[in-house]
């Protein structure tokens, strides 16, 4: 019997978050669910997505995503009050962005970050951010570009996309224990890879599903406008897949206004060895205030791979 629900936030037709609410523990996830998904993007769609994405049309989504926010929230839109939520100083993590993109011709974006790879040139990302699930009706994501530390209008780094890397568990059927994406990237206009401009961030997969403390980063637009980057730390808990299947979903509570926008951002844990990305931000639980993220495990690491020896 089922005790969760997925519901999505849709300004116009643009999904910009997944919020989830209890549902009951699932299955395993079948081996073709772990199955590599390549969604390839011309040289040609490449070079439109950099043209399309001016400074301008830049801060206009992001306030336009900011202002559907108030709409339907009364909240002022700062750093939330909570403990939990702040500002991380401005060296704490170089490697989160923006990642723009069109979702049947609307702006929108999310958070991606700069992640381990040979070809230092994988970012992460959600599922959704990225790829419209078969199971589901259709939505056309395009005109995708990385802005690499963006903060207040100003990066360090501009790449398009070149390649998605997603798994059948999300491409297929939207299981959000699978709402991951690892893509690869063009070099910026200077011939620079994002991982020559920053140090990637560690990766682990199947680590300790809740050890530790977990901190999250990302861009909400309930939190001025989405311009700047921001943290929620604290220790996570579990939640089962609301499909039946696949990898584990966790939760970090006291994540106020952690939502729009934020879907993406690197779930780093503390682990007794070092700090490492484990996840990526995949959702929000409104009522709760609950960040949730997922569980990287085989499934993203046959995707990670597949990305990192992209050429």
């Amino acid at each position: 019997m089922s005790q969760f629900q997925k519901n999505r936030f849709y300004f116009g037709n643009t999904v910009v978050f997944t919020l989830l609410v209890l549902l009951s523990l699932g299955a395993q996830a079948k081996p073709s669910d772990n199955e590599v998904v390549v969604q390839s993007i011309s040289q040609e769609e490449q070079n439109a997505a950099l043209e399309y994405w001016t400074p301008e049309r830049m801060a206009a989504t992001q306030a336009m995503q900011a202002q559907a926010i108030k709409m339907i929230n009364d909240d002022p839109g700062n750093v939330s009050e909570s403990k939990h939520v702040s500002t991380p100083a401005a060296t704490e993590i170089l490697t989160a962005g923006l990642l723009f993109f069109q979702v049947n011709g609307e702006d929108s974006s999310c958070t991606a970050n700069v992640v381990q790879a040979a070809t230092k040139s994988v970012i992460a990302t959600a599922g959704h951010c990225v790829q419209s699930p078969a199971n589901e009706p259709h939505e056309r994501i395009d005109h995708l570009v990385f802005l690499l530390n963006y903060n207040n209008g100003r990066w360090h780094g501009r790449f398009p996309v070149r390649n998605i890397y997603t798994v059948n568990g999300w491409s297929q059927q939207g299981i959000d224990g699978f709402d991951f994406a690892f893509l690869s990237v063009a070099h910026d206009n200077y011939g620079s890879r994002p991982g020559d401009l920053v140090i990637q961030t560690p990766i682990r997969f199947a680590a300790p599903a809740t050890q530790g403390i977990f901190s999250l980063y990302g861009y909400p637009n309930a939190i001025d406008e989405g311009e700047h980057l921001v943290k929620c730390s604290e220790r996570g808990v579990l939640y089962p897949d609301p499909h039946g299947g696949g990898p584990r979903v966790r939760s970090l509570p006291y994540c106020r206004n952690f939502s729009e926008g934020a879907s993406g951002g690197p779930a780093l844990q503390n682990l007794a060895d070092g700090t490492y990305q484990t996840g990526n931000v995949e959702g929000y639980v409104d009522r709760v205030g609950a960040a949730t993220f997922t569980y990287w495990e085989a499934a993203a690491h046959g995707a990670w791979d597949r990305a990192q020896h992209d050429q």
